[in-house]
Parts: structure tokens; C-alpha cells; sequence
């Protein structure tokens, strides 16, 4: 059994998205301008995803949980949850955390927060107790990011070209299995928007795309501000 995927590449949009005061319509046309932008960036840092650590991130990080169904049909029959990380600090206001979770076959949606909670934890060396998913109030009409980071001892500086920033960051994942679509992108920016809106907050949009060519995985970090 094999312990790593293809080589994952990782790129970072050094421009900083401004949404402060974007409406729906300017939303998706910077979006369209990321899509076409990302295609000329240069590589940041390439790396391999040991199967087992990535595994880990998933059970504890990804929103639903993915697993066979001819080897879980048990816990697939019994509805059965599995609890998720809780940062010790308290969420910004309005946020609920993730503690629990269906099973699902959202397979893309799935790799790409699993892939960043990897990113996060075994290539830029944060704490998992640092990093917590936060639910969707979709059914609330409100929207919230992903996940929240407490980045104290600032491990992702130097690549967002900061020396300080304020604590929570807010992050939206977003993946794709064919090509990145822009109004997805889009959406990822409005959830981004209402997070850190009227504050000094900083948000990263944390794309993921699988790249057919090499069997494996772009992904590509954007900052977000007001």
C-alpha cells in the first residue's frame, strides 16, 4: 500500500483581494481575474501527503466524513459521528464550531479542507489545537468561512509577505475536479467577506485542483481583506 500521493504544488497570489465593498456583480469579476491570473504564478513550495497523516486530517478536520461503505456499512446504517478539533480559544462572534459530523460522499470537497488542514499542520508546522472547522449556518441565511486559524507564533508570515496580522485568521477551501469555475471562487469571497467585514481581520481563499497532467494537486493560497 502506497504512503503518499503525487507531488502537490503550491502557489501564493501575492495580490490581496479587497471586498470590503464588492457587490455581487464586482465580486465575480474579481474572481474571474483570479482565475485567469493563477495560471501564470510560480511555484512557492512543492510536497508529498503521507496517506496515513492525511488520513488523520481528514477524520479530524474535513466537514463530512468520507469512508467505504463496504467496510463501514455498520456506522453508515447507525448514523454514527465522529467528533472534530475545537480550538481553546473562543470563535469570533456568530461562529459554531464543527464538532460533528455525517458521512458523506463529497469526495472533492473533502480532499481539499483535509489538504489544507495538512498544509496547515506538517508543512508550515502549526499546532492542530490552533486550527478548528467551523458549521455552515446555510439554513440561518448567514455565511461563515471554513476554518478559523490562531497563527500565534505568525508561521504563515513569510508566506503571506506579512511581519504581523491579526488573530483569528479566516479561510475558505474551495476544490475543483475539472476546471476552476469562477463563481465559485466568487462565493468562497462573499462567505470571506461577511467573516471579516469591519475588521482588521484577514481572510485566505485556499484553492485546490486537480491537475490530470501529473496526477496530482495544485493548490494556491489568496489573501482577502476589507
Amino acid at each position: 500500500m502506497t504512503t503518499s500521493i503525487p507531488g502537490i504544488e503550491f502557489f501564493v497570489y501575492h495580490t490581496i483581494i479587497h471586498v470590503g465593498q464588492l457587490n455581487p456583480t464586482q465580486m465575480l469579476q474579481q474572481a474571474q481575474l483570479i482565475t485567469g491570473n493563477i495560471q501564470g504564478l510560480n511555484i512557492a513550495l512543492s510536497f508529498r501527503v503521507n496517506l496515513m497523516l492525511f488520513e488523520h486530517c481528514n477524520i479530524r478536520f474535513s466537514e463530512k466524513q468520507v469512508k467505504r461503505i463496504d467496510e463501514n456499512f455498520q456506522s453508515y446504517s447507525l448514523g454514527t459521528r465522529f467528533r472534530t478539533n475545537v480550538p481553546p480559544l473562543n470563535p469570533p462572534t456568530s461562529l459554531r464550531y464543527l464538532i460533528r459530523k455525517f458521512f458523506s460522499g463529497d469526495v472533492s470537497g473533502d480532499i481539499g479542507e483535509a489538504l489544507f488542514a495538512y498544509f496547515l499542520i506538517h508543512i508550515m508546522n502549526l499546532q492542530s489545537s490552533q486550527i478548528g472547522h467551523t458549521r455552515p449556518a446555510k439554513r440561518s441565511g448567514s455565511l461563515t468561512p471554513d476554518f478559523i486559524i490562531w497563527d500565534r507564533s505568525l508561521s504563515l508570515a513569510p508566506l503571506l509577505q506579512r511581519k504581523t496580522y491579526v488573530n483569528p485568521l479566516l479561510a475558505e477551501v474551495k476544490s475543483f475536479t475539472g476546471q476552476i469555475d469562477p463563481v465559485r471562487i466568487s462565493h468562497a469571497l462573499a462567505q470571506l467577506q461577511m467573516g471579516i467585514s469591519n475588521s482588521n481581520m484577514i481572510g485566505l481563499l485556499f484553492l485546490v485542483a486537480r491537475n490530470e497532467q501529473r496526477q496530482g494537486y495544485d493548490t494556491y493560497l489568496i489573501q482577502v481583506e476589507n
